[in-house]
């Protein structure tokens, strides 16, 4: 306990052992899931008060929430309780509600067209980039693609890098020499247009997995 004067006035402000700060610190945690340091910020700027605490928290991680996904508060604040309070679960959950909410299905594309881009996915992640220009139905996987907005730059890099390919490779045949092959696959890897697609498929593989699911769950 510490007592502050301030002209006639008397202060008594209530400073918390290092054992009753840590079981604080442990309760707001419990709550919600935020860094110690957070905790014990937070906690140090409102005298101990864990109630007032997880307030304040909650009150301030909703009104980002909004300003991040253009909803309510109320809508946030519902979400935010579903998602026990994580803050970048809420905002991707929010997010997915919203798209799938104001879903608009695109001409062409089919969840037999999905699973066929998702097919070509699977080969690059098991195999190579390399290898999944060879996929038979990589031409139909990639009208599709080419059919979502999102995804219609990085069909169109993956067809340049199909061409070089088969330019590369044209007249080709199983019965020539390992000497051949490997001097063809040589050229290919430092073609530019390759070397462009498969860096971005690699780095953006994930994203463009979700977005195929998304389309996916609304068909």
């Amino acid at each position: 306990m510490v007592v502050k004067t301030t002209g006639n006035r008397l202060f008594i402000i209530f400073v918390p052992n290092k054992k009753m700060m840590t079981d604080k610190i442990k309760e707001v945690r419990k709550i919600i899931p935020i860094p110690m340091g957070e905790a014990l910020r937070l906690l140090k700027e409102n005298h101990g008060d864990v109630e007032k605490c997880v307030y304040l928290f909650k009150s301030k991680s909703v009104i980002e929430i909004c300003e991040l996904v253009g909803c309510n508060e109320e809508t946030a604040a519902e979400f935010y309780e579903a998602e026990k309070y994580d803050f970048n679960r809420t905002v991707s959950t929010i997010r997915e509600a919203i798209y799938d909410k104001n879903y608009v299905p695109i001409d062409g594309v089919t969840k037999e067209g999905i699973r066929n881009i998702l097919q070509w996915l699977r080969i690059i992640e098991t195999e190579d980039f390399g290898m999944s220009l060879d996929y038979q139905l990589l031409d139909k996987a990639l009208e599709t693609m080419s059919l979502i907005p999102a995804l219609e730059k990085i069909a169109n890099t993956v067809k340049e890098a199909k061409r070089a390919k088969e330019i590369i490779f044209d007249g080709y045949k199983d019965t020539d020499s390992l000497d051949e092959f490997v001097r063809r696959h040589s050229k290919l890897d430092d073609n530019e247009a390759f070397q462009k697609a498969n860096k971005e498929m690699n780095l953006r593989l994930t994203i463009i997995k979700e977005e195929l699911l998304r389309h996916m769950r609304n068909l």
